[in-house]
């Protein structure tokens, strides 16, 4: 299990290089007569990330997990304070999760333990890609995770005014609006504020 976001996850962890490896792992769970544990396979090294899509489509996999300190060894990697050089490789996660209609990933661990706010930053980038949640390592971390990924009160009151607004249309037949702001409203927006309001019960 891993502590993601400032709470414990009811998956399985399961270090991966492919596909395949899940299905072992399922497999096992299987004969072991477990018929449902959900996996989180860790991808941490090249073949697996490049195998991302498949992985993520795999049995019993509820969502991805990204592991970043053995992958950048592996890749020669040098991340910088802005770590600009993991973009890639996390959207990549991000995009193969969505694309197998399963959960939004969860981000890698930080070696940052007592710079809170540089951990924080950090932490902001990922939720900015589509993570949802962060392994953590050390419990200093936890406050500043869960902090992160809990939408403040303005953010789920917009969640919910979208969702209202939304709603009101749908009877007149559009299914695109302007809140209060002039900004618009459609189904994509939608889907965000759906994921806002899910982030803040989790975090509940």
């Amino acid at each position: 299990m891993t502590e993601s976001s400032g709470r414990r996850e009811s998956t399985e962890s399961v270090d991966v290089s492919g596909a395949d490896d899940v299905a072992s792992a399922a497999a096992v769970l299987a004969a072991a007569g477990d018929p449902a544990t959900p996996l989180m396979p860790l991808l941490e090294t090249a073949p697996a990330v490049l195998d991302a899509r498949a992985i993520a489509g795999a049995p019993r996999v509820d969502r991805l997990q990204i592991g970043e300190v053995d992958l950048a060894g592996e890749l020669g990697i040098t991340p910088g304070d802005d770590e600009v050089e993991l973009v890639g490789i996390r959207t990549q996660v991000v995009l193969a999760s969505a694309a197998a209609g399963i959960k939004p990933p969860v981000g890698p661990v930080s070696r940052i333990t007592t710079d809170a706010a540089a951990l924080a930053v950090s932490t902001h980038r990922l939720r900015r890609l589509g993570f949802a949640g962060r392994a953590c390592i050390h419990p200093a971390q936890l406050p500043v995770v869960h902090e992160v990924f809990t939408p403040t009160a303005a953010e789920v009151a917009d969640a919910r005014e979208v969702i209202a607004l939304l709603a009101s249309a749908e009877p007149a037949g559009t299914g695109v609006v302007l809140d209060a702001a002039g900004r618009l409203v459609d189904p994509a927006v939608l889907r965000a504020a759906r994921r806002i309001l899910a982030l803040a019960r989790a975090a509940a």
